[in-house]
């Protein structure tokens, strides 16, 4: 049985907020949720500009200097001069950024296997199922957002990348 749009909308929010909530209190939670996002951003796709990075996390260039001089401080990251424009200021992933990203995802998946076995083989094959439209559903959003630096022909992995 199908359930309405509303009905349906209702009962996913919490329980993919929930999820999301539960496997990312269960790791190291030494990001807040946009330095976990830049860093991300950085370790998947390279250098940014700090005008870039503010206009994904949709805050504002003060409020991204804040998130980079925290994350630079904790060795996650450099800044340094724009090979392009002086003026700009480009971010990337350091070494130590790049080792503690790989170990939060790590993490966060071996909690989710731990989980995962203890379902049932109906469950799981449930979750695997509905996969392909979730991701899907991601995809909708990110064709939505002027902002996104995901692009709809982009492999069903990299729209499901960022990790926070």
């Amino acid at each position: 049985m199908t359930s309405s749009m509303g009905d349906l909308a209702r009962r996913l929010r919490p329980v993919v907020f929930r999820l999301y909530y539960l496997v990312r209190r269960e790791s190291a939670q030494l990001l807040t949720l946009t330095q976990g996002s830049v860093l991300s951003e950085l370790v998947g796709r390279g250098p940014s500009r700090m005008s870039r990075l503010a206009r994904l996390e949709r805050v504002r260039m003060p409020s991204m200097t804040d998130v980079v001089g925290r994350l630079e401080r904790l060795g996650m990251v450099t800044r340094r001069p724009d090979p392009d424009d002086g003026r700009a200021v480009l971010v990337e992933a350091t070494p130590e950024g790049e080792r503690f990203y790989a170990e939060m995802i790590a993490g966060r998946e071996a909690e989710l296997r731990a989980r995962l076995d203890r379902l049932e083989p109906a469950e799981r094959a449930a979750i695997d199922a509905a996969l392909p439209a979730l991701t899907k559903l991601i995809a909708d959003f990110h064709r939505d957002d002027p902002n996104s630096p995901e692009a709809p022909e982009l492999p069903k992995e990299e729209l499901i990348r960022n990790e926070r």
